[in-house]
């Protein structure tokens, strides 16, 4: 029944004329629109209500789409202002992280630079502090030779001058002694003091010169005690050799003063640049941790700036994307909005010039029960899909 009829029509109404009313009827909101036609023809209301709704609906939808341009002028001039405030506070809190680095550029060189004269300093402190532990040991050195010359001359002078007192005293238990126990006594004495300055590590020539004396003593054993011409030569030896070590000890003691003075005077020295190295490294580390404080902080900021500045740059990313997606929906509802408008024109536009036409095809289009039996209400609603 329904091919029957839709042949009819293509009989009854012209092949161009027909081809349009269909391509209106293929259309959803079109099939609507003819759909709202035919209900007007089936209730016996006139025609040109039917116009009147039609031209209603146009200019609704016109209004609709001025509401909606003005609508996403504002919103997409809010997103513009929103959009560059978000870039201006960017820009500043990029401007904040520049002149942070570039405050790190100068303070990190700069303790670096401390550094260099802290290690510098350190270096030379090392090696004054080496300087003077060897200058030390020196003198410890020399003060132990220069002791140990004193104990060699003592004793030298110890048993020369206990020699010359056997000669010079009037020691009754030694007169009464025979003339070769007397000597032998001042050769075993000399014998012995030999053997024991064997054993200095300076003046070794003291046991040389004790045999010297050991072997006159022996020598002159044959001789009278009391009337020997070798007492004398003893006691004038005895003389000498005592002048000789008492020299001898005063240019030792002149020269380890003289050492001494030295190393006073050395020592100073050293200890003023230890002093001075001291303070200079203490004004150094307070300096370098000052840095360190300094740096700390404002890489601490740089650290919050950057992560503020990604999370601006994010905001103002996804409100960019929000406007966009925001005008790109805006861009299909209004070619929507205006495909409908001009379908709603053009219905209206062949309606009004082929009424007859549009009537009967509306009328043969129900008799073939391609009516869907939409109401009005759609036509409340021109933009829904």
């Amino acid at each position: 029944m329904k091919i029957l009829v839709f042949c009819l029509l293509a009989l009854t109404i012209a092949a161009d004329k027909f081809d349009q009313f269909r391509a209106f009827d293929e259309d959803e909101f079109g099939r609507t629109l003819i759909d709202t036609l035919q209900m007007q023809m089936s209730t016996g209301e006139p025609i040109a209500r039917f116009i009147e709704i039609m031209r209603n609906l146009e200019t609704s939808i016109e209004n609709e789409q001025k509401e909606d341009d003005k609508a996403n002028n504002e919103y997409q001039n809010q997103c513009t202002e929103d959009i560059k405030v978000l870039q201006q506070e960017s820009a500043n809190l990029e401007r904040r992280t520049v002149e942070i680095q570039s405050i790190l550029d100068e303070l990190e060189p700069l303790r670096s630079y401390k550094q260099g004269q802290a290690d510098a300093k350190n270096a030379w402190k090392v090696e004054t502090e080496k300087k003077l532990a060897d200058l030390v040991k020196k003198r410890e050195t020399e003060k132990a030779e220069f002791d140990k010359k004193v104990e060699e001359h003592d004793y030298a002078t110890f048993v020369i001058e206990t020699v010359r007192r056997m000669f010079s005293d009037k020691n009754q238990s030694f007169l009464q002694m025979n003339n070769e126990s007397q000597w032998q006594k001042v050769r075993d004495y000399f014998i012995n003091a030999s053997e024991q300055a064997k054993k200095f590590e300076i003046k070794k020539s003291y046991s040389k010169m004790f045999n010297v004396f050991a072997e006159i003593a022996n020598a002159a054993q044959t001789e009278d005690f009391q009337n020997s011409p070798t007492v004398s030569r003893i006691v004038n030896l005895c003389d000498l050799m005592l002048k000789q070590i008492e020299d001898s000890k005063a240019l030792e003691t002149k020269a380890e003063q003289k050492r001494l003075n030295m190393f006073m005077l050395e020592k100073g020295n050293f200890d003023k640049d230890l002093t001075t190295l001291n303070n200079a490294l203490a004004q150094l580390t307070a300096a370098i941790l000052s840095l360190d404080n300094r740096i700390q902080d404002q890489k601490r900021d740089l650290s919050d700036y950057n992560a503020r500045l990604a999370a601006k740059n994010k905001q103002s990313e996804d409100r960019g994307n929000e406007c966009r997606e925001k005008a790109y929906n805006y861009q299909l509802t209004r070619e929507k909005r205006e495909q409908k408008r001009q379908l709603v024109s053009q219905i209206i536009g062949a309606f009004s010039a082929n009424q007859r036409d549009f009537a009967e095809y509306v009328k043969l289009r129900g008799q073939a029960g391609d009516f869907r039996g939409k109401n009005f209400q759609i036509l409340g609603n021109p933009t829904e899909d």
